[in-house]
């Protein structure tokens, strides 16, 4: 990771003033309308990461994959997509297929000769691979408030300028770049001193292709004063082959296995999904622990005993927490009454009381623990959010790294399983 340095006693640079071209705004707001009015999308895409350890990156995010998303979704939930499929390539040729057609799912490993199947709940299948799909088309077709997001923790475009012209895709482009900005909530320094809300910062700079309005590619930096271990990724993801509405039929997601192939069982293969840092998995004994919850009682699991427990490990500067905290407050809800023990657990969090404070003031009711940090090292957890269900017999039922656009339902399904026991 690279940081830009100054010269002891220098003066800060002035910050230039965020600008919005309107040209260069109408050029990134036709392309976000294209890609709303979609009604399918096919494309070769390939990511490119830095300042990250490649050995924390999903399977399949170091090379190509050709996707085909179908926009229209009959499966329900807020995902903006139904049938797709992913494929992993190498040298030109299918490391793996994954397939959904609505209704069920297949993985298919091409080196191994054998696959996977799942229902409808595709994301615990894919797992982390789902990071290879265009994050770009995705999220300017997600509807937020089906997440149980709000507008205000959704950044705020604040700067867009002409930065050039570039052919790719064999088209040319024009290249915009937008800055989005989003507030974080202040806290108090260790001395109980307010300190002020951060500034987070997403450039995002996009190669528009004229013919159609689609990007080609999308290189991406986020950028939070003081928090140089939240500004070290820098992604680039490039287009190529795209296809607008392609023809799509049932043959193009059909999810039958090859002939000869060997059956493989889902939990194996949700296993390896969950990534070398999780030190514990899917089947075994969940970590006991001795947290102190907001009212200052000790919680041990021990205590929760005959219950299912879901873990979402969490701080208040993390975006993606927040967004996934109404989601946990609904399964809260809908399992009151139930064996079920819905613990928030407040992790990395560097101003004292923040989890609480934040906990209060947006109405959350379900529990919540303190201090988490030496139990994330336990588990072995590198990112947050990240979601552990224990059962009713203290095995473990399901880790989720992240929280994806249906990540409730994995959830849910997992709890199910462990009050089943």
């Amino acid at each position: 990771m690279m940081t830009r340095t100054k010269a002891p006693g220098a003066p800060e640079a002035p910050k230039a003033p965020d600008v919005i071209d309107a040209k260069a705004k109408a050029i990134h707001d036709r392309g976000v309308e294209t890609v709303k009015k979609l009604k399918g999308i096919e494309m070769v895409a390939e990511m490119k990461v830095q300042g990250i350890d490649p050995a924390m990156l999903p399977p399949g995010l170091d090379g190509k994959s050709h996707v085909v998303l179908d926009f229209k979704n009959d499966s329900g939930g807020p995902a903006p997509f139904g049938r797709f499929v992913l494929e992993s390539m190498k040298d030109g040729k299918t490391q793996m297929r994954f397939a959904f057609d609505g209704k069920g799912a297949v993985m298919i490993d091409e080196a191994k000769k054998c696959y996977t199947v799942s229902d409808a709940q595709w994301f615990q299948l894919l797992g982390q691979r789902a990071a290879a799909l265009p994050q770009w088309y995705i999220e300017n077709r997600m509807d937020m408030a089906a997440m149980g997001g709000s507008p205000d923790d959704q950044p705020k475009l604040v700067a867009a300028t002409i930065v050039g012209e570039e052919t790719l895709d064999g088209t040319p482009c024009d290249v915009i770049k937008v800055v989005r900005s989003m507030k974080l909530e202040g806290g108090e320094d260790d001395e109980g001193k307010p300190v002020p809300a951060k500034e987070m910062r997403i450039s995002e700079t996009i190669a528009f292709a004229r013919t159609d309005g689609l990007p080609r590619r999308v290189a991406s930096a986020t950028e939070i004063p003081g928090e140089e271990a939240m500004s070290g990724m820098n992604t680039t993801a490039t287009f190529n082959g795209v296809k607008a509405d392609p023809t799509l039929d049932d043959k193009t997601f059909a999810t039958a296995a090859p002939a000869g192939y060997k059956k493989q069982e889902a939990a194996a293969e949700d296993e390896q999904s969950q990534g070398p840092q999780m030190k514990v998995k899917a089947g075994e004994a969940a970590l006991d622990f001795k947290l102190m919850d907001l009212a200052g009682k000790e919680v041990t699991l021990a205590s929760l005993k005959g219950k299912v427990v879901l873990l979402d490990f969490w701080a208040t500067w993390c975006g993606p927490c927040k967004q996934a905290m109404p989601s946990i407050q609904k399964i809260s809800e809908d399992y009151k009454g139930k064996d079920v023990v819905i613990l928030g657990v407040n992790t990395w969090e560097k101003k004292e009381g923040a989890g609480k404070k934040y906990m209060t003031e947006k109405g959350f009711t379900y529990g919540c623990l303190l201090a988490g940090d030496d139990l994330a090292v336990a588990y072995g957890i590198s990112g947050i959010p990240t979601l552990i269900v224990i059962g009713k017999d203290g095995k473990i039922e399901k880790i989720e790294v992240g929280f994806g656009p249906e990540g409730d339902k994995g959830l849910r399904t997992a709890i199910e399983a462990g009050l089943a026991k």
